[in-house]
């Protein structure tokens, strides 16, 4: 099976950029742009963004973006991957005031995140992008986020590195826990450890290779965990 480009296999280097403590939003954002509102909805849910989702999910390109940058709305920043530099962006204080998010930002919340999570939220967009006409609504952890579709809502958990916060969410609070949830992945083989704890869930799964397919049936992306405890796609 070929490599994801999102795996943790890769050599990968984190590159912030920081800003003062202490900076202040302007004393006028303009927030009139519809397109760059729901951008920014979209990251104060999630947190961060790769740039060229950033650009296909809504349509900003890459003038608007630069711009955006310059007006505090997002910063830019860099993940590497070997010698491939990948333009990633987390939300700007004037972002934060056009999505409603000003009175909780905190400057820098981005160097917190290790390089699973950046990956994790790249994925959570790339799975994003086969539900059109959805909604991003912010969860709590160990989820990413959560997709609006069509009157439902699924939360999102990408599995990077091990899934200890997952199982003991679901040790703790899993009795309470009955929404529906997809898992994305590099490989089936690294959710063994969560098939006994996720049996009574409503659970599908993506596959990291599989996101990048542009499939018109949104159910020939996913698996489920069927009666032998075995994760299958139903079309085959």
């Amino acid at each position: 099976m070929s490599l994801s480009p999102y795996s943790l296999s890769h050599s990968w280097s984190l590159h912030w950029t920081r800003i003062p403590s202490n900076i202040k939003r302007s004393s006028y954002v303009n927030g009139e742009s519809p397109k760059e509102r729901k951008a920014l909805e979209a990251l104060a849910a999630v947190g961060l963004i790769g740039g060229a989702q950033l650009s296909r999910l809504f349509s900003l390109d890459r003038k608007r973006l630069k711009r955006m940058a310059a007006e505090k709305k997002i910063i830019r920043h860099e993940i590497h991957r070997s010698k491939q530099i990948i333009p990633i962006y987390s939300l700007g204080i004037n972002g934060a005031v056009i999505a409603g998010m000003d009175d909780c930002y905190e400057s820098n919340y981005w160097i917190e995140y290790k390089i699973e999570d950046v990956l994790k939220r790249i994925l959570f967009f790339h799975l994003f992008q086969h539900f059109s006409g959805s909604e991003i609504l912010p969860t709590h952890e160990p989820f990413i986020g959560a997709i609006q579709f069509q009157g439902k809502t699924i939360y999102v958990y990408v599995v990077r590195g091990d899934v200890n916060d997952l199982m003991m969410y679901l040790k703790w609070k899993g009795q309470h826990f009955n929404e529906r949830l997809i898992f994305v992945t590099e490989s089936l083989q690294h959710l063994q450890a969560l098939k006994v704890t996720t049996e009574r869930l409503k659970v599908r799964v993506a596959v990291d290779l599989d996101l990048r397919d542009d499939i018109k049936d949104l159910q020939k992306l996913f698996y489920f965990l069927d009666e032998s405890g075995e994760f299958i796609n139903e079309f085959g």
